[in-house]
């Protein structure tokens, strides 16, 4: 169980790393917007790589954390915690696709369009500063629940 754990902790540290990159250089975006249409550009397009990179760190975990349940025969399936933390974590997954990656996309097609001027910019900005916040919310809520276990 030790090698499956570290792995986890690996993909959970993945995750993060790519979660909080992604909400650095977000802060950078908004910074840049007011300099540079093209600098904004070029750094939200890396912003989504880092993206992709917590989405992978997800994928990784979402299998050491079934093999966990399988070395663990199983013992910890049903109980609330885990219940909620597993919800919490799909929730979290599923939300990279269907907010942040469409409001990179606006991002990047606004300051292609109309520059830092563009409307968009700033709807899609407050839309990633709002998914960036609830991750790694969720995120803090997903390790307190693995740590505390609580009615364990």
């Amino acid at each position: 169980m030790g090698v499956t754990l570290a792995l986890h902790l690996v993909c959970l540290t993945i995750l993060a790393g790519g979660g909080v990159g992604a909400m650095v250089l977000q802060t950078a975006v908004n910074d840049a917007v007011r300099r540079s249409a093209a600098e904004a550009s070029a750094l939200a397009g890396t912003m989504m790589r880092f993206a992709l990179t917590a989405q992978l760190g997800a994928g990784l975990m979402a299998l050491t954390g079934v093999g966990l349940l399988v070395e663990r025969q199983w013992a910890d399936w049903g109980h609330t915690w885990l219940m909620v933390k597993l919800g919490l974590f799909f929730v979290l997954v599923l939300a990279g696709p269907i907010i942040a990656r469409p409001a990179g996309a606006s991002l990047q097609k606004a300051l292609a369009a109309g520059g830092s001027n563009d409307p968009g910019v700033a709807a899609a900005l407050r839309r990633l500063t709002l998914f960036h916040i609830v991750q790694k919310s969720g995120l803090i809520a997903i390790i307190v629940l693995a740590v505390l276990r609580p009615g364990v």
